[in-house]
């Protein structure tokens, strides 16, 4: 896997700040579902195509 360079605004900063000191696991996941994720697919993460085993056994 090759790395990817994600780039967070201010407003993006506060809200992980946010996050972590409310200790807030309901808002770190939308952050993730929100944020993070479509900045992955838009670097062209192909590892994070839903139609592929993460190889991880549930």
């Amino acid at each position: 896997m090759t790395k990817i360079v994600i780039e967070l605004g201010p407003q993006e900063v506060m809200r992980i700040e946010s996050i972590l000191m409310d200790n807030d696991e309901q808002e770190a996941l939308l952050f993730l579902k929100e944020v993070l994720r479509p900045k992955l697919r838009e670097k062209g993460s192909s590892s994070l195509d839903s139609s592929k085993s993460t190889g991880i056994q549930t």
